[in-house]
């Protein structure tokens, strides 16, 4: 059996992801494992760049999206330390506390490529139910990860928002 000493654990958090954060630490505790957090940021399409820059001053666009990203971050951790007071009795995290990290790129490429470059020994992530319809039109994020990556993947069942 495969040990688990590094999770990673992706996220688009939404309001119905406590279950799937719960599993990671869970096998995190199990396995006195380190976690690795990630939400990533799917990139702003060019042409919508564009039209957004013709009309705003130079600048703008770039120190909107630095806010965002510190905002993020911001909730992010605020996210871990209720968690750690509300389910956790306030004791810390196993492995220690999650490396928090957001990150721009397309989702199921970017967690894929992290957790290449992170050597994780699994990906954990929530998956929301979709039709059949919707999957083989667009797929979803946990569909593609699950499809492309080399790594153990553990798809904990959401709620849609």
């Amino acid at each position: 059996m495969t040990d688990i000493n590094t999770i990673l654990y992706a996220t688009d958090l939404g309001k119905h992801t406590r279950p799937a954060f719960r599993m990671a630490v869970s096998l995190a505790k199990q396995n006195n494992a380190k976690i690795h957090f990630l939400y990533v940021i799917e990139p702003m399409n060019p042409n919508t760049a564009s039209i957004v820059n013709a009309y705003m001053p130079e600048g703008t666009i770039e120190d909107l999206y630095q806010r965002s990203v510190d905002e993020l971050h911001k909730k992010v951790n605020d996210r871990i330390e209720k968690f750690c007071l509300e389910e956790l009795d306030g004791q810390a995290f196993p492995g220690g506390k999650p490396v928090a990290d957001i990150i721009e790129g397309s989702p199921a490429a970017t967690i894929i490529g992290i957790a290449e470059e992170r050597n994780v020994d699994l990906i954990v992530m929530g998956s929301h139910a979709h039709s059949a319809l919707d999957n083989l039109f667009i797929g979803s994020v946990a569909d593609k990860v699950v499809n492309r990556t080399t790594k153990p993947v553990l798809l904990v069942p959401l709620k849609n928002d």
